[in-house]
């Protein structure tokens, strides 16, 4: 089945675009924005999919903005995207149009997920394994073969494996953004899948890494995780490994700033190297990786200014001027020069960026496309 869309500018002309997901509680969708080749953004198109969004919980009440408590809601591979729908517990596959990649075509039909809240997945293609993690009250992870688009029967296929997790919910959606998980993602050599838990963010109950092995042999994953406890880790929010180092990696903390962690191999611990306090912007959840600049971009909930930490000295090297209007930065990436972050604001802030420091050179405001409530997510077609 095909799905509906609303296009708010005349198709571009561009290759390459960006994504994120709508949790759109009456209706999910995925936004997709040209990205041309000055590095700006524009034309604006939405995808509706046969899913709805449902938006997590602050103090009772659904939250407007970081809706899933977490990183990596949305993912592209080529000329696949993946994303899930909260409400309808259903991770869904699309294919990109390489002619116009604003249109995606829905391959096969939502797949029921097998846990309650689904909020990050990971992909490997060299595996053709998909995963996806839960924060609600049945909360893990689930795996998925995936047939790629040049198969002979594209799409997602139930593995059968869920693999519970001790996240805290009693019910869903889950109230957060602490007791949740946080993100999912392959190593770079893709032989483990790491999850954070965030829990309540204090050193009694500290942060949780647990690490999967892979079985090289089924791709798929070994159901005993590795579980870290490492002291100083507090809100794990999301993690980003340094280039294709499976030993090194950086994570968000909200409670204060980034930790520099260490994985020890074949035992896939995880130890704290350093930790680093952020004072320059405010629940510093979010993480993107300029590899050629050895720089690691942190972003924060209500705090316009992304922070450059050096990975080198794994310190601060720079900050970067907002508009206090952008209200935060949350999901973000680098593409070449640029960093692109969803901002707090219905729109997408793109900086500028180098070794030294970096400048706004646009605000693609996305109020035409209604409210900003349930924007997640960030992911490119065309790196």
């Amino acid at each position: 089945m095909s799905s509906p869309t609303k296009t708010l500018q005349p198709v571009p002309a561009g290759k390459k675009a960006l994504y994120f997901l709508d949790n759109n509680p009456f209706g999910a969708s995925i936004v997709a924005v040209t990205l041309s080749d000055d590095g700006t953004l524009s034309a604006p198109k939405r995808t509706l999919f046969n899913g709805i969004g449902l938006l997590g919980k602050r103090a009772n009440r659904p939250t407007n903005m970081d809706s899933l408590f977490s990183q990596d809601s949305v993912v592209v591979d080529g000329n696949t995207l993946f994303t899930i729908s909260p409400g309808s517990d259903r991770v869904h596959m699309f294919a990109i149009s390489p002619d116009d990649p604003r249109n995606l075509v829905p391959v096969g039909g939502p797949v029921p997920t097998g846990g309650r809240f689904p909020v990050s997945l990971a992909y490997s293609r060299k595996l053709g394994l998909l995963c996806v993690l839960h924060s609600g009250h049945v909360g893990g992870v689930s795996t998925f073969r995936v047939n790629d688009l040049g198969s002979e029967n594209p799409g997602i296929k139930p593995l059968g494996h869920f693999f519970p997790l001790p996240i805290p919910q009693t019910a869903t959606p889950p109230l957060g953004p602490t007791n949740t998980a946080g993100d999912i993602v392959f190593n770079p050599s893709q032989t483990a899948v790491f999850v954070l838990l965030k829990f309540d963010g204090v050193a009694k109950f500290p942060g949780h890494v647990f690490a999967f092995p892979v079985d090289q042999k089924t791709a798929t994953l070994v159901p005993a995780p590795v579980q870290s406890r490492p002291a100083g880790l507090l809100a794990p929010y999301s993690i980003t490994f340094v280039g294709n180092d499976d030993s090194r990696a950086i994570l968000s903390d909200a409670a204060f700033g980034a930790q520099f962690i260490q994985v020890s191999y074949p035992s896939l611990e995880v130890t704290l190297t350093k930790s680093l306090t952020i004072s320059m912007t405010s629940a510093p959840c979010w993480t993107a990786y300029a590899a050629h600049l050895d720089i690691m971009f942190v972003l924060g909930g209500f705090d316009p200014t992304p922070v450059a930490v050096d990975i080198k000295t794994q310190d601060i090297k720079y900050t970067i001027t907002a508009p206090a209007e952008t209200l935060g930065g949350f999901d973000s990436l680098v593409y070449g020069d640029y960093l692109y972050v969803l901002q707090g604001a219905a729109g997408i802030s793109v900086f500028k960026i180098d070794a030294n420091g970096g400048k706004l050179v646009q605000n693609l405001n996305l109020s035409a496309l209604g409210s900003r409530d349930g924007w997640e997510g960030l992911a490119m077609y065309g790196k």
